[in-house]
């Protein structure tokens, strides 16, 4: 049995030294062109010495400067074009009505900004809406009616900030007529019989120019510039409700008449639900 061992160990080796010096290659890829993977023609094939240059230590340090310099342009570049990036904002102005947006425009075309550059969007104001008390003849009718609507457990302030309307109470303000309406009849339920809803400011459309991306050469052109109203070019806010316009129903938008209303004009009055107390 022993025998039988070492007989085969030594056939095994003879073999293994016999694809060593390359005995079986008929039999494996190099009758088909390919050579076979062995040492040192892999480590050879590896190194590839024809392609191996030595330097003098000048022209290693000239290399190393050339590969540090490309290296420091491109991370310039790169840090440039993130600053770029950075730099831009969203900007609008606004609200304006139908003139003033034409007038805003002009503006922006003669600080010369190409007419692409922003955009006009339009959004609807619903208007300001408040349930009023007054107007009365002297402060005592005043503070006898603000007790009055006390003691019907409402909520009630002295009138500040519109002379046409003082003295008188506001019992709330808002944003749409419809609420305004039923609140004044939910009031009337309670025993108001004098209240009736004004209007602070009417409904209407508003126009906003918008840059989605200003640079900062074009914040700083635009922080020169006055607009027909309001502080001019800020920060973009949240407009959920905005619509842009294309160039042609933006230019109709901006020339077609429209009824306006300063918010200090007087207010219009709406009939009252019931004669006065």
């Amino acid at each position: 049995m022993l025998r039988i061992l070492v007989i085969a160990l030594l056939v095994g080796n003879a073999l293994l030294l016999a694809a060593q010096f390359g005995l079986f290659d008929r039999l494996t890829g190099a009758a088909s062109g390919q050579a076979p993977q062995r040492e040192p023609e892999r480590l050879q094939r590896q190194v590839d010495p024809q392609s191996v240059r030595i330097l003098s230590p000048q022209a290693a340090s000239a290399a190393l400067a050339a590969a540090t310099a490309s290296a420091t342009t491109t991370a310039a570049q790169v840090a440039s074009a993130a600053s770029m990036a950075r730099a831009q904002a969203c900007l609008e102005a606004g609200p304006f009505t139908a003139g003033e947006a034409d007038v805003a425009q002009r503006s922006l075309r003669d600080a010369g900004l190409a007419p692409g550059s922003w955009q006009v969007l339009a959004r609807e104001d619903s208007g300001a809406f408040m349930v009023y008390m007054g107007r009365y003849a002297d402060r005592e009718t005043l503070q006898r009616k603000l007790d009055e609507v006390k003691r019907l457990k409402l909520d009630a302030d002295e009138l500040r900030g519109k002379p046409e309307l003082q003295p008188g109470l506001d019992l709330g303000r808002f944003d749409q007529r419809a609420d305004a309406d039923a609140a004044l009849a939910r009031m009337a339920q309670r025993g108001v019989r004098s209240a009736r809803v004004v209007t602070l400011r009417p409904a209407q459309s508003q126009t906003l120019l918008r840059l989605p991306a200003a640079d900062a050469a074009t914040q700083a052109r635009l922080a020169g510039l006055t607009m027909p109203s309001g502080p001019g070019f800020g920060a973009c806010a949240d407009a959920p409700a905005a619509l842009t316009l294309p160039p042609v129903a933006a230019a109709s938008a901006a020339s077609a008449p429209q009824r306006t209303s300063a918010p200090n004009s007087a207010p219009t009055s709406a009939p009252t639900s019931a004669p006065a107390r």
